[in-house]
């Protein structure tokens, strides 16, 4: 699970920013959950190109993450604000559909910054993780 550290965006703007840094492919995602700027809803669910063709993501370049992991990323800058209700709430429901149908064990998921080996603060110190474990079914 990431954030955007951007308080604007989308799917179509991450793909651009990845697009200037070198990621052939674009967006590095599988899913982006908007939060109600450019256009989008706030909670909004947009699946990415990556999943829809079920390419390797290129979010998390450790332990075989990209290859075997599912990138989530939720727009906003979470370093001093959380997420709004509806990102975690979408955010929730899309990770318990994944586990669900691809049988994913809910400790499985991980903040970006829980895999080993990888030195960030994403998805920020104001992600609300246990509030976020709460809500999964």
């Amino acid at each position: 699970i990431h954030h955007s550290a951007t308080e604007l965006g989308n799917a179509q703007r991450l793909n651009r920013s990845h697009r200037r840094r070198g990621f052939s492919n674009g967006l590095g995602y599988h899913f982006v959950i908007d939060n109600g700027t450019l256009g989008k809803r706030d909670g909004q669910i947009e699946i990415g190109p990556r999943w829809s063709r079920q390419q390797d993501g290129a979010h998390c370049n450790v332990g075989g993450m990209n290859e075997h992991g599912i990138g989530i990323c939720l727009v906003g800058d979470f370093t001093t604000r959380p997420p709004s209700p509806a990102q975690l709430e979408s955010l929730a429901y899309l990770v318990d559909q994944l586990g669900e149908y691809y049988r994913i064990p809910h400790s499985h998921v991980l903040r970006h910054r829980d895999v080993p080996g990888k030195h960030t603060a994403c998805p920020g110190e104001a992600f609300p993780w246990q509030e976020f474990q709460e809500h999964l079914d």
